[in-house]
C-alpha cells in the first residue's frame, strides 16, 4: 500500500510493505466540507447582519480588527463587501502574543486594500505598555489590559474564522480582543485555565478558558462590537457565515464550525500520524495543536506521529524556557506544581497524554529542540514510522487524520 503525505512543501510517497514490519494500514480520516458560499449569499447575509450598524455613515469613528497570518481567514474578500463602511476608520491586526507579521503576510491579509489601509493600521504589541488601558478584572480575577484603541472607537468591527481550538474550545469571537489585542499580563493569566481538563476543542459550556474570556468581553461595554464570523474548508473557501453583534454571530459559528470539523472515527489506533497543514505548521508552538487533536484517537501503548515542518522554529521562547525548568514529564506533573507560566498548559497537555502513549515529531527542527519538549524527533515520516512499528509491534493498525491542527476526530457511538 502506497501513501501520500504532505511535508515541507512535497508530497512523500511512503510504501507500507517496505517499512520492515507488518501494517495495517486503516485508511485516512478528514473533515468533509459542503460546497463554498456563492459570493452573493456572501454579501447578502454580510449586508443583513450590519447594515443597521453601519447606518450614521461615519466610518472614521470605527475600529476594524482582523486576523494574523495563523488564521485562515479570507479577511481581503470579507473587507471589501463592507469597505464604504469602514475605510475612513482604524485598522488593527490582532496578534495576541504572537510575532509581528511579515510584510508578506500584511499582504495577504489586506490584499488590494493595503495602500489604503496602512495610513491607519496599527499592529498589535501585547507588550507596549503606552498603547494599553486596562478595563478591570473578570470574576476570577484576570486584568483586562487591552489596546488603547478599543477604548478610543465608537464601533468595534471583528473579522474573523471559527475553528476548533485546543483549550479555548473554539477560535473566532471574543478570540480578536482577547488575547488578541490584549496585554501579555492578560494572556498569562487568562492561559492559567489552560491545565484545565474541560479546556478543550469543541467544548464551551464547562471550558473556564472560555468563561473567563467571554467575561472579559463583557467589560467593553459602552459601545457595539460587531463581527463578521466564518467557517473556511482547507482551502479557505466560506462555508458558513453569520454577521451581527458578536456575541450571537459567534455562537452560530462555533455550531457549525463543530458540525464541519468534528471527524467521526469507528475506534483508536495503536499508530495515528497526525498530518498538520499550513498555516499551523509554521512552529512548534502551533503545531501541537495537530497533536492535541489526534491525541483523541490514539490507542493505549501506541504512537502518535505528528508531522509538521515548523519553519519559523519553536515559536515561543517562554515555551521553550519552561522546558528547562520542568526537563521531564513528571515534573510537569509532580504533586503541587502550580506555575501558571505562559505555555506551561503545552507541557503539562503533553505530559497527561504520554502516561497513554508515545510521541513523535517529524519536523525540520533540531532534534535536541524537540527532545526538549518530551518528543522523538525525526527528520522524515518513513523513519518514524518505522520506529512506532518497533515500539508497537508487529501488525499494529495505522491511520492519518487529515489537516490535523483544525480537525477533530469524535468517536462514532
Amino acid at each position: 500500500m502506497e501513501i501520500l503525505l504532505p511535508f515541507a512543501g512535497r508530497t512523500v510517497l511512503i510504501d507500507t510493505e517496505k517499512l520492515g514490519r507488518p501494517l495495517k494500514y486503516s485508511g485516512r480520516f478528514a473533515c468533509s466540507f459542503p460546497e463554498p458560499l456563492e459570493q452573493s449569499v456572501i454579501t447578502e447575509r454580510i449586508k443583513a447582519g450590519l447594515s443597521p450598524f453601519f447606518e450614521s455613515g461615519d466610518s472614521s469613528k470605527v475600529l476594524t480588527v482582523v486576523n494574523d497570518g495563523y488564521r485562515r481567514t479570507p479577511t481581503e474578500q470579507l473587507l471589501k463587501i463592507v469597505w464604504p463602511h469602514i475605510r475612513n476608520g482604524r485598522f488593527i491586526i490582532a496578534t495576541g502574543t504572537h510575532r509581528r507579521p511579515t510584510r508578506v503576510e500584511i499582504k495577504t491579509i489586506f490584499g488590494g486594500l493595503l495602500g489604503e489601509v496602512e495610513p491607519r493600521l496599527q499592529i498589535h504589541d501585547c507588550y507596549d505598555s503606552k498603547s494599553l488601558v486596562e478595563f478591570g478584572r473578570t470574576k476570577s480575577g484576570t486584568p483586562i489590559i487591552l489596546n488603547r484603541a478599543i477604548a478610543e472607537a465608537e464601533l468595534i468591527f471583528t473579522i474573523n474564522s471559527v475553528e476548533p481550538h485546543f483549550f479555548a474550545g473554539f477560535t473566532g469571537g471574543r478570540k480578536s480582543l482577547v488575547p488578541g489585542l490584549a496585554s501579555f499580563e492578560t494572556v498569562q493569566a487568562n492561559h492559567r485555565f489552560a491545565k484545565n481538563i474541560n479546556s478543550c476543542a469543541l467544548n464551551l459550556e464547562t471550558n473556564p478558558l472560555h468563561l473567563d474570556l467571554e467575561d472579559a468581553i463583557s467589560l467593553i461595554k459602552d459601545k457595539p462590537v460587531i463581527s463578521i464570523q466564518c467557517v473556511t474548508d482547507r482551502q479557505g473557501a466560506i462555508i458558513e457565515l453569520y454577521a451581527g453583534p458578536l456575541q450571537d454571530a459567534f455562537k452560530q459559528a462555533c455550531r457549525a464550525s463543530a458540525k464541519w470539523y468534528s471527524v467521526k472515527v469507528p475506534r483508536k489506533f495503536d499508530i495515528v500520524v497526525a498530518n498538520c497543514e499550513p498555516p499551523l505548521d509554521a512552529n512548534l508552538y502551533q503545531l501541537q495543536k495537530a497533536q492535541d487533536h489526534a491525541a483523541r484517537m490514539v490507542a493505549g501503548g501506541g504512537v502518535l506521529i505528528t508531522v509538521g515542518e515548523c519553519p519559523e522554529g519553536a515559536g515561543s521562547k517562554y515555551f521553550m524556557q519552561l522546558a528547562d525548568k520542568y526537563p521531564t514529564p513528571q515534573s510537569a506533573l509532580a504533586d503541587g506544581m502550580n506555575d501558571d507560566s505562559f505555555g506551561i498548559h503545552k507541557l503539562i497537555k503533553t505530559a497527561r497524554q504520554l502516561r497513554d502513549f508515545k510521541i513523535c515529531y517529524v519536523t525540520g527542527l533540531d532534534d535536541a529542540e524537540v527532545r526538549k519538549v518530551y518528543f522523538e524527533p525525526f527528520e522524515d515520516i518513513r523513519t518514524a514510522l518505522e520506529w512506532a512499528l518497533r515500539e508497537t509491534g508487529p501488525g499494529a493498525e495505522m491511520a492519518i487524520l487529515d489537516d490535523a491542527g483544525y480537525s477533530v476526530p469524535v468517536m462514532e457511538t
